[in-house]
């Protein structure tokens, strides 16, 4: 009996082991399976990134050109100067220990200023009182300009008493301050420059017309020749009209200016002009 109870053990302990085994090892639970699939997908794009991480994010930016310095306009289309002839030569305005006003040739054509007097309206420290035949005297700061011989054509004196046009004008400058050290005299409220115009080595040719009230009617014609490899022709002419607001008197002017220049660029330039003005 107590062998047969032995064997009967043995079975026992025999047929247990099988039914844990076959629940480890088993399959999965159908439930499991799309959360599987989706763990799969996730690890593969993720190897795919890190194979190549940059490929994605590559972009190819334009192409950024760096100048050391922008083209500015010149002559007629310029607003700002940066040169004045208002001492001996020309020079930087830099340079010039007093405060400069340089009203260019494109201002005084968009603003229609016709006259030095309009020119100077806008001009801090001008003032202007009565003078000989009907004309006006131009003060800067309260010194007479006129009177002191102030008042300047290409840093030539030009101190008679008469109505100055601006057709022939390729910028007005006006120094506040003493004039004495550039000019080595002249009244303490300084001195204004008017700039011709002179020929330039390329070909432009402008007209233009004005009316206006109580038959104002003016007419300008700017043309320029290239004459040679440095030399300029530059030609002027204005008329203008007008019966004055109705006061009586009319105005009738009539002016020609002419340059030639020849040289520029070079360490000899020479220049000759003419300047004419009939104002009835």
């Amino acid at each position: 009996m107590t062998m047969a109870s032995h064997k009967r053990t043995r079975r026992s302990k025999a047929s247990h082991p099988s039914t844990p085994v076959s629940r480890a090892t088993g399959s999965c639970s159908p439930a499991l399976l799309p959360i599987g699939a989706m763990l799969l997908a996730g690890s593969m794009h993720a190897g795919a990134q890190s194979a190549d991480p940059g490929a994605a994010d590559t972009k190819t930016l334009p192409t950024v050109t760096v100048m050391e310095k922008a083209p500015e306009p010149e002559g007629k289309d310029a607003l700002r100067a940066t040169t004045t002839r208002i001492g001996k030569g020309q020079q930087q305005l830099r340079d010039i220990p007093q405060s400069v006003t340089v009203v260019t040739e494109k201002l005084i054509d968009d603003r229609n200023l016709d006259t030095l007097k309009d020119v100077l309206h806008n001009t801090a420290g001008i003032t202007f009182l009565a003078a000989e035949g009907g004309e006006e005297d131009i003060r800067l700061r309260g010194f007479s300009l006129a009177g002191t011989g102030d008042i300047f054509v290409d840093g030539m004196r030009d101190p008679a008493f008469y109505e100055r046009d601006t057709f022939a004008n390729d910028r007005i400058e006006v120094l506040r301050g003493s004039a004495s050290m550039l000019f080595g005299r002249g009244s303490t409220g300084g001195a204004v420059n008017q700039v011709s115009k002179t020929g330039r080595t390329i070909d432009r040719h402008e007209i233009s017309t004005t009316l206006g009230s109580h038959d104002y009617r003016r007419i300008a014609g700017d043309f320029n020749l290239h004459t040679g490899e440095n030399a300029g022709l530059r030609i002027n002419a204005m008329a203008t009209t007008a019966d004055n607001n109705g006061a009586g008197a009319s105005i009738d002017k009539r002016g020609l200016a002419a340059n030639y220049r020849w040289g520029i660029g070079t360490a000899d330039e020479f220049s000759a002009s003419l300047y004419h003005l009939d104002n009835r």
